[in-house]
């Protein structure tokens, strides 16, 4: 065991602390010495003491004061005080404010050398296993970390694979351009509403998306016919929810995927039972793809199609209120009239339109010095949105880094603004901008990227500080539009 231990003795006589000496002189110990109180503490932060031996009866400050002092600080919790001392009256005492043990004078020299001994051996073990804790502490949260960034890159690269499903089959249509974006926040917002879990209402935002990936089958005569279907066309379009299952069958493993199952299957079927394919009733009807019912119907209503025009607001209104108890959950359709404003926003924040830059920018001197910084750890993001903006501004210069950290060091006042994702590792959205605005003092806007825009996200980042942000999937018109701002 290791012997080369640190003690403090603290005594005002001379002679106890040549006493203190000559018990450890066949010790391997480092003993310092301090006549009085006053300097204890200033001792005990220059040097780690395994264990103090402390005197009760000093001038100036007693030691029953510098015990209270050491137990005042935390830093010295775990660290061992013997009092030695004459006044055995005091000893109650002293074990109530924090002493570790009490050593009678005249003491036992022997006594004395191997209680000292067995504290100093203690404390070092204890702060072994401290260090010990502490290293395993560090290593979980490295781990921790690192699986919460395997999870979100998981479940992001779910969510890309499922939106680009669904742009696949939306992409047969040219009038539905914005149709996925509107129902699947049309849809989270819902589920938001009646009470989902927050992982669930993520998994509904993610997979809804998918409702109608069984269209990709169908054929355009039927899928893009203008006008009303005939029975055996919409019979045909029909088997759009069992292809839709069929294709995403086997996915269990994965809940965007395997919700998309079910979203896909179950969101033509009615309340009432008069829906497609199965007839299934009420609750029979999984909540998922009751609550994508109400969303896509409302925006196959309010939007306009190859085949019809756009109807009219107050009639949509109508038609959904009508359906309550019949096609819809009476519970979840009363929850989206009473809050329509906010899914009216949703529906004028995605317009339906496949989009292009209005026109490549002019390259001017401006247009030309714009130098942009971008923090996403996403991959694929970076690239997107690196691809979106230079078809925007052929001439911009911009640099994208996978960690916050990595930022920090740059001359950031040469960027004309910073775009950040919010859910990072080590450093999210927030802290950054913390530290953009209070430790960098960088001025110029800062816009969030993020796949929280939903409408109590964007309140809290906005409220936070940030200029604006900016919902993914990456929407150009959207990216375009919000640049342009501070252009």
């Amino acid at each position: 065991m290791i012997s080369n231990y640190s003690i403090l003795a603290v005594d005002d006589e001379p002679f106890n602390l040549d006493l203190i000496e000559a018990s450890f002189a066949d010790d391997n110990v480092q003993i310092t010495f301090a006549i009085n109180g006053q300097n204890v503490l200033n001792l005990l932060e220059q040097k780690d003491y395994d264990v103090v031996l402390l005197d009760i009866n000093m001038p100036i400050i007693d030691g029953m004061e510098i015990l209270k002092s050491i137990r005042a600080n935390k830093k010295f919790d775990l660290l061992p005080v013997l009092m030695v001392t004459a006044n055995t009256e005091r000893e109650h005492e002293a074990l109530e404010l924090g002493a570790s043990d009490f050593i009678s004078k005249p003491y036992d020299v022997e006594v004395l050398r191997a209680r000292t001994l067995n504290y100093a051996k203690l404390h070092y073990l204890t702060k072994q296993v401290s260090n010990q804790n502490l290293a395993l502490e560090e290593q979980v949260k490295i781990r921790t970390q690192e699986l919460e960034h395997s999870l979100r890159l998981s479940k992001e690269a779910e969510f890309e694979i499922s939106t680009r499903l669904g742009r696949a089959s939306e992409s047969r249509d040219p009038d539905t351009g914005g149709h996925i974006k509107r129902m699947s926040h049309y849809s989270r917002l819902l589920a938001e509403l009646y009470g989902l879990s927050e992982s669930e209402c993520e998994i509904v935002l993610y997979a809804s998306p998918l409702h109608d990936i069984g269209k990709i089958a169908i054929e355009d005569k039927v899928l893009l016919k203008p006008g009303k279907l005939e029975k055996n066309e919409f019979d045909i379009m029909k088997t759009h929810a069992s292809i839709g299952a069929k294709m995403l069958e086997g996915a269990d493993r994965f809940p965007v995927l395997k919700a998309g199952r079910i979203i896909a299957l179950e969101h033509h079927e009615k309340y009432d039972g008069t829906g497609y394919p199965n007839s299934k009733a009420g609750d029979e009807i999984h909540i998922y793809a009751r609550i994508v019912a109400i969303a896509d119907v409302f925006d196959a209503l309010s939007a306009k199609r190859c085949y019809k025009d756009a109807i009219a607001y107050d009639k949509v209104i109508e038609i959904m209120s009508d359906g309550a108890g019949t096609h819809f959950d009476t519970r979840l359709i009363k929850l989206f009239l009473d809050n329509i404003d906010k899914f009216l926003e949703i529906k004028e924040r995605f317009k339906d339109e496949y989009y292009l830059p209005t026109q490549t920018k002019e390259v001017t001197q401006e247009t030309a010095k714009i130098k942009i910084l971008f923090v996403d750890d996403n991959d694929l993001n970076r690239l997107v949105v690196q691809e979106m903006l230079l078809l925007i501004f052929p001439e911009l210069s911009i640099d994208t880094f996978e960690c916050a950290d990595d930022v920090l060091g740059l001359n950031l006042n040469e960027y004309s603004f910073i775009l950040s994702d919010i859910d990072m590792p080590c450093i999210d959205g927030y802290e950054l901008y913390d530290l953009l605005r209070k430790e960098y003092n960088y001025t110029k806007p800062i816009i969030a990227v993020t796949a929280l825009a939903v409408a109590g996200d964007k309140e809290k980042m906005l409220a936070h500080g940030f200029d604006a942000y900016i919902s993914k999937p990456i929407d150009l018109q959207e990216l375009e539009d919000t640049l342009n701002q501070y252009i």
